[in-house]
């Protein structure tokens, strides 16, 4: 395995459009090859233009927004984009969305390319979750489904966190509802030079 590149160099970009539009988003530096980092950071901007989209702006409409990095090693970049949009009433909404990326490859990962082929990883995550929201107690708006095949997800250092959006499992007052697994739960699942898979070296 290829392990020569670096940690990633981060810049934060501003998208802005006054009064009413003051995002911040990540672009990718450093990367050996120019043609990857082109396009990942393409793939960043589509992502975060969407979200403004979805979020519906317009001359109501105030969205500010920022970024976080959750991981930055063993070529991964794993991250996260949140928006707050306001447009009137008692709150506004938050979403959040997120990108898992290999910098030497330029692949952009599904949550199942973090697995093995043909193993039945949604079941070992829904148990996962299942166990944690009876131990924490949460109170949540409907029965727990299970995880969906392009569930929200980003890698922290050694543990895969699956999230929801703000209404989709708990009350809003509880904010987003992260799932922390640890690597070592899923590890005999998971792809070895996967994404979370190269965690464990």
């Amino acid at each position: 395995m290829n392990t020569t590149q670096l940690p990633v160099d981060i810049i934060s970009r501003q998208m802005i459009q006054p009064p009413r539009l003051d995002v911040y988003y990540p672009e990718l530096a450093g990367l050996v090859d120019s043609h990857i980092q082109r396009r990942l950071n393409e793939r960043v901007r589509k992502q975060v233009t969407t979200m403004i989209r979805k979020q519906t702006y317009n001359e109501q409409t105030t969205i500010t927004g920022g970024f976080e990095i959750k991981n930055n090693q063993r070529e991964v970049i794993s991250l996260t984009n949140s928006h707050y949009s306001y447009s009137g009433g008692a709150h506004g909404i938050t979403i959040q969305r997120s990108l898992t990326m290999n910098v030497r490859d330029g692949r952009i990962y599904t949550l199942r390319d973090l697995f093995k082929p043909n193993v039945n990883y949604q079941e070992r995550l829904n148990e996962l979750i299942s166990k944690q929201i009876e131990e924490r107690n949460l109170p949540i708006l409907n029965e727990f489904q299970g995880i969906t095949a392009n569930q929200y997800f980003y890698i922290a250092d050694k543990a895969l966190v699956l999230y929801f959006q703000l209404y989709e499992l708990v009350p809003y007052a509880w904010g987003f509802p992260y799932f922390v697994i640890s690597l070592f739960d899923i590890q005999d699942l998971l792809l070895e030079d996967g994404a979370l898979g190269r965690m464990s070296y």
